[in-house]
């Protein structure tokens, strides 16, 4: 069988993680023979596509790689903006249709697994599912993943009906990471079709030792260290954090954190330097970006704190945290609930209880067996439910119902 997976913007996020774990893994462990593809769009020079050898860049724009460029500001551009997409973006979007077509038949391709970041999501993806859709008598597999949703009231709902009946027809099957994803997809849309949960998979990685940590990031000798881990962005919620971080510091001096993560939000970001001053924790906290691979580091921290506010439809981090046995305190977000089992891998506090992560995290770091009974559970945990291998069996048990008609 031919095998393609599609992501058109897999930068650094969980959905880019996801991507690269399953087309690495179909590959690497492929014992039925199948011929594996794996695709995006050719305007993102990201590190993470250099990983995958054979990956196909195909010449394909979305809407706002076209508009990118023009200049904002005033109503006559935003009227030129809006002439722009009605002239100029649909050749584009027929042409990249077609080019997709032409790929799908040139490669044979028998079943395609697209990774979409998000409902409604990227309109590539989109565009790829509608080329599938049109090659459907060889391209006889065609999963959707939806990797989040947003909120919607009734207008907007309403505005996306026919994008859903679009996809339930065009689509054989939709997958999404977690039953908070779907459940809410399913409450705020008009999809009627029947949507399958595949928990997103990590594989075993690497672990740095005591003498790899001094050399890479500087963690305080002597002191409890925590970690933050994500990008800074509202949602991932920095700035909370920092309110727990300057509890956590009046009541044990000895504490050291740590915050790893890429600005998305320069003036977010800014924010969160300016409170790490006013609670005079500069000297107490390290901030680091660039940093590939940051769940190696991982296992050198005491705890990891995942203090997300909102639109978080898996909770990848706390999952890598539980790869390699370190407690967790989140945020009750999304579908982390389904991940960490409080009071077994961790705990889980009321979104934005601040003084709740604190106590959490000062209780764990002060209990060293506890700290280390819940870094095994967690470990465990993430064998038996979020391994790679387990989300690849989930996939190709759709897959193999498709196998039987060729």
């Amino acid at each position: 069988m031919n095998i393609m997976m599609f992501c058109s913007n897999p930068v650094d996020g969980g959905t880019a993680k996801v991507f690269y774990e399953l087309v690495t893994s179909f590959k690497e462990n492929n014992s039925n023979d199948d011929r594996i593809y794996a695709g995006v769009n050719v305007n993102n020079p990201v590190a993470i596509y250099n990983k995958i050898d054979f990956l196909e860049r195909l010449e394909v724009y979305s809407e706002e790689e076209v508009c990118k460029n023009l200049y904002q500001g005033n109503i006559f551009s935003r009227a030129i903006k809006k002439s722009i997409r009605m002239i100029k973006y649909r050749p584009i979007k027929e042409n990249n249709i077609k080019i997709m077509k032409e790929y799908l038949s040139r490669n044979k391709i028998d079943c395609i697994i697209i990774h979409n970041g998000g409902y409604v999501g990227d309109d590539l993806c989109n565009q790829m599912l509608q080329a599938a859709y049109e090659c459907k008598e060889h391209t006889i597999c065609r999963i959707y993943v939806l990797h989040s949703d947003f909120e919607k009231n009734f207008f907007a709902k309403l505005r996306f009906k026919s994008y859903d009946k679009k996809i339930c027809r065009e689509a054989t099957d939709l997958v999404t990471v977690s039953n908070y994803t779907k459940n809410r997809i399913l409450s705020n849309s008009y999809i009627n079709k029947e949507i399958k949960v595949i928990y997103n998979g990590l594989p075993e990685s690497n672990s740095l030792t005591e003498n790899q940590k001094e050399n890479k990031i500087c963690l305080n000798a002597g002191h409890r260290n925590i970690l933050m881990l994500g990008n800074f962005q509202q949602n991932k919620g920095q700035l909370k954090f920092i309110e727990a971080a300057n509890i956590i510091k009046l009541r044990n001096p000895n504490v050291y954190f740590t915050f790893i993560g890429n600005v998305y939000d320069q003036e977010y970001f800014m924010k969160c330097c300016e409170q790490l001053k006013k609670y005079n924790l500069q000297n107490s906290s390290t901030i680091l970006h660039g940093i590939n691979n940051a769940s190696e580091y991982m296992n050198l921290f005491d705890a990891v704190a995942v203090p997300s506010m909102y639109d978080e439809s898996f909770g990848l981090i706390s999952v890598e945290a539980m790869s390699k046995g370190v407690p967790v305190v989140a945020f009750a977000c999304g579908g982390i609930p389904e991940v960490l089992v409080d009071g077994r891998d961790g705990y889980i506090v009321s979104v934005g209880d601040y003084k709740g992560m604190a106590d959490r995290l000062l209780e764990i770091i002060s209990d060293e067996e506890k700290r280390k009974k819940m870094g095994q559970n967690g470990r465990d945990d993430y064998i038996q439910k979020f391994s790679v291998n387990a989300m690849k069996e989930n996939y190709y048990e759709i897959i193999e119902k498709y196998k039987k008609i060729l």
